[in-house]
């Protein structure tokens, strides 16, 4: 029987310390290792407070906390060998070198790695909501403004990729405000999901010494405390409510990437980049490739990626202490919030430099078939008749328009209308009706069109503006909500260092 190599007996075997521990190790130190150093430094000050552990110990321990928690830089160019197993180990070792062996053991009292590594991941995962939703709260800042200049920009809709009816630039970017809200809201509740501190739980079932988890949980600046200490542990809906909403950001931003990527198009002229945000051809001199945009999408698409990567790698996973939820996905939880980043970042860019030609949107009104749905309205309102007979002759007007595009010289697009108008109504009604062609060239005004429809939500430029009036008074409540999140975590860590 062939003997096993040496290599094997002894934790841990080199392909998995090369593999596993050292690239969770180097993510640790990079993103982690001020957390964490934090939460020991919180723990000391609570055991002391609790009668646990002698202030003098706890003094002397923070002491040595302090000089570990400026290691930093050193720390990152340490050689990790798998002398410890990762970095929770790593500061405990440098705080037996610190303040001995004994001293330093006490910091280990009604604690574990488990509730500890989930306070970490949910403390870095807090500021990257944070940060999140501080982004999608500016670029509505600009998606606001850009709606208010374009108030009465007559723009086309258009729906299943054919021009549909008038609307305003403005109304079409106050949509896109509006899932921002929506949104920045969800942020904010997976925000409150998230800081919730596990502290105290220990491995699952807290433990026989009377420890304050109130305090552990002021002192790291989280909203509350998780109740159920197995579920502290053992949950993982936080992670998966903070990447289904970015996951759903992204989706809807890449929509509205792509209709500005259309909008740029050379057929459709409505939307010029500045040259900063295009790319020029190796080959054709001529070209302006709006790349920016592109980017976009698929660092939008390469978000959703990462958060689907998320959810598969927690899916059918036990309800409990498990490393499928722990150091393993971090990284992929990171580029779920790198990539959004990236996308937010570069989205108010564009926006900021974007140009719309407003002129070339008001011709593509004017120029087909987009205004019909006025003329049937029209018909319904003047004439009585039923809707649906309505559309009946105008559906014959459209298909005629269709078949035979071209007007005789000198026809004016309205007359052609009139005429029409005339041979539908006798066919489909068994009534001529007849319209002036200057009232005609009124009904079908898409200007006209858009002040019509004053209903709430609708694109006429007085009930745009109230909308983004409206939607400026909600956007500073939540710009009141950032920044005492902000201030709060800003103000936690500085008390926990005048503590320490």
């Amino acid at each position: 029987m062939k003997k096993r190599s040496n290599s094997s007996s002894a934790f841990p075997h080199p392909i998995y310390l090369s593999t596993v521990l050292k690239s969770n190790f180097q993510h640790s130190v990079t993103r982690f290792f001020e957390p964490l150093v934090e939460i020991n430094q919180a723990h000391a000050i609570m055991l002391a407070h609790s009668g646990i552990i002698a202030q003098r110990h706890a003094a002397t321990l923070l002491k040595a906390l302090g000089q570990i928690g400026k290691e930093r830089k050193k720390l990152e160019c340490y050689s990790f060998t798998g002398l410890e197993e990762d970095l929770f180990f790593y500061v405990e070792r440098r705080l037996a070198n610190l303040c001995g062996a004994d001293l330093s053991g006490h910091l280990s009292v009604a604690r574990s790695r488990n509730d500890v590594d989930i306070t970490l991941y949910r403390m870095v995962l807090r500021k990257e909501l944070l940060q999140t939703a501080s982004q999608v709260h500016r670029l509505q800042r600009v998606l606001l403004d850009l709606a208010q200049s374009h108030v009465r920009s007559v723009f086309p809709v258009v729906t299943h990729t054919q021009f549909a009816q008038p609307t305003t630039l403005g109304h079409y970017l106050m949509a896109t405000v509006e899932f921002l809200h929506r949104d920045l809201a969800r942020l904010m509740e997976s925000y409150h999901t998230v800081n919730q501190c596990p502290l105290g739980a220990c491995v699952a079932t807290t433990t026989g010494f009377s420890i304050d988890r109130s305090l552990l949980g002021r002192l790291l600046g989280f909203d509350t405390i998780l109740e159920n200490a197995y579920g502290c542990i053992a949950s993982v809906d936080y992670l998966l409510e903070s990447v289904g909403t970015v996951s759903t950001l992204m989706v809807s931003l890449g929509r509205f990437v792509q209709d500005l990527l259309l909008w740029s198009s050379q057929e459709s002229g409505l939307l010029i980049l500045p040259d900063g945000f295009v790319q020029g051809s190796s080959i054709m001199p001529q070209k302006r490739n709006p790349v920016a945009l592109e980017h976009l999408r698929i660092l939008a698409s390469n978000a959703v990626g990462q958060c689907q990567a998320v959810v598969l790698g927690l899916h059918n996973t036990p309800f409990g202490d498990i490393v499928d939820a722990e150091d393993d996905i971090q990284p992929t939880v990171r580029a779920v919030f790198e990539y959004s980043e990236r996308v937010l970042e570069l989205s108010k860019a564009v926006l900021e430099a974007a140009e719309f030609n407003v002129g070339k949107a008001l011709s593509k009104c004017r120029s087909g078939e987009i205004t019909l749905t006025e003329l049937a309205d029209w018909l319904v309102r003047n004439r009585r008749l039923p809707f649906r007979t309505a559309h009946r002759i105008v559906s014959q007007v459209g298909k005629s328009l269709r078949a035979r595009p071209a007007r005789r010289r000198g026809e004016p697009q309205s007359q052609r209308i009139s005429t029409l108008l005339q041979v539908a109504s006798q066919t489909v009604a068994g009534t001529a009706i007849l319209v002036a062609p200057d009232l005609m060239s009124s009904i079908l005004d898409p200007v006209q069109f858009v002040e019509a429809r004053k209903v709430f939500g609708g694109p006429s430029p007085r009930t745009v503006e109230r909308s983004i009036a409206r939607r400026r008074t909600l956007i500073s409540r939540q710009e009141r909500w950032l920044q005492e999140k902000k201030g709060v975590l800003d103000t936690y860590a500085r008390q926990l260092n005048r503590l320490s």
